[in-house]
């Protein structure tokens, strides 16, 4: 018999000692893995939400990069991990491109996945050489529709931020445009000032001195609705109605993660971004905050997914693996 309550006793403690776990977390620092180079915007709003959270949880939230494959080795490293809730994944929105441009990312975005919270939204800002006729969007429209397979687009990359997008209003404004990679946005910017392309889209913060200067020519944002920092800019939906595109930064988590883990992780966020220091900061980079709830992340999630997964194939955009 007291071999039994013994038993039984160790048992319960065994059961127990997750629950405690997760009530006491975090005990140790936290890594957010984030899926571009250091030094770029999504590294920015890693290292200035890491600050707010470390402040949160009283614990150190620290930024690692993990930039190779186009994002994918920080993806699988999330995505196949042990779920203990001291690794994250800070994504922009190659998390809901990914899966579809390559034949085998390695994982399955919907079951791998849990959804934290979708941290902040900013627009991409569609800007051409002002050697160009056209001063708005229409006008550039009907000018590339003139010439079919005249004019370019450049990007950072096949399969990114700055191609999907564009692929996506070219295949929806009926455009014949040819695509020119680069390794990066410096490359293509340095493109669109020297002539050798004619449109780019990119966050509206880095094109911001070029605009200002008159060195770029803007002709719409991408996101819903106009952006508060620059309002005389007309979205892409005014020419296009119901196109939209906005950029973001999400947090996740693998699905393995405990849930009240994840709901503390939630709740911790949406604090950090209310705090007025990094309110400040998120607003030089010219993004707007959010701190969302994991169920509205889930839903944000499966709209891009579905945006995304649609424009890829109409458009046969690949990565060879």
């Amino acid at each position: 018999m007291r071999i039994f309550r013994a038993a039984l006793v160790l048992a319960t403690a065994l059961l127990a000692l997750p629950a405690s776990a997760q009530e006491s977390w975090p005990e140790r620092p936290i890594r957010l893995l984030v899926p571009t180079a250091a030094g770029g915007g999504i590294d920015l709003m890693a290292r200035i939400l890491a600050e707010g959270l470390t402040q949160q949880l009283r614990q150190r939230v620290f930024v690692e990069n993990q930039s190779g494959a186009g994002g994918l080795i920080a993806e699988r490293a999330v995505a196949s991990g042990q779920g203990d809730g001291y690794t994250f994944l800070f994504p922009g929105p190659g998390h809901a491109a990914l899966p579809y441009i390559h034949k085998n990312p390695g994982y399955d975005v919907k079951a791998d996945f849990a959804s934290v919270s979708l941290v902040a939204r900013y627009p991409l800002v569609m800007v051409i050489n002002p050697a160009l006729p056209a001063k708005t969007l229409g006008e550039f429209i009907a000018m590339v529709k003139a010439s079919p397979g005249k004019y370019t687009y450049g990007s950072s990359g096949i399969g990114g931020a700055s191609h999907i997008p564009l692929a996506a209003f070219a295949y929806r404004a009926g455009l014949d445009m040819v695509h020119v990679p680069f390794r990066g946005s410096g490359e293509t910017t340095a493109a669109l000032l020297g002539g050798q392309i004619d449109l780019v889209i990119d966050g509206l913060a880095p094109q911001l001195a070029q605009i200002r200067g008159g060195r770029v020519r803007p002709l719409a944002v991408s996101t819903k609705d106009r952006s508060q920092f620059m309002s005389e800019i007309p979205t892409i939906g005014e020419s296009l109605p119901g196109f939209q595109y906005p950029m973001w930064v999400a947090v996740f988590a693998a699905s393995k993660t405990p849930k009240p883990i994840i709901d503390k992780m939630s709740a911790a966020i949406a604090l950090a971004v209310k705090d007025p220091m990094v309110q400040k900061r998120f607003a030089e980079l010219l993004v707007d905050p959010v701190g969302s709830t994991p169920q509205e992340l889930d839903r944000f999630l499966n709209e891009q997914l579905t945006f995304n997964k649609d424009i890829i194939e109409q458009t046969n955009i690949r990565v060879s693996d």
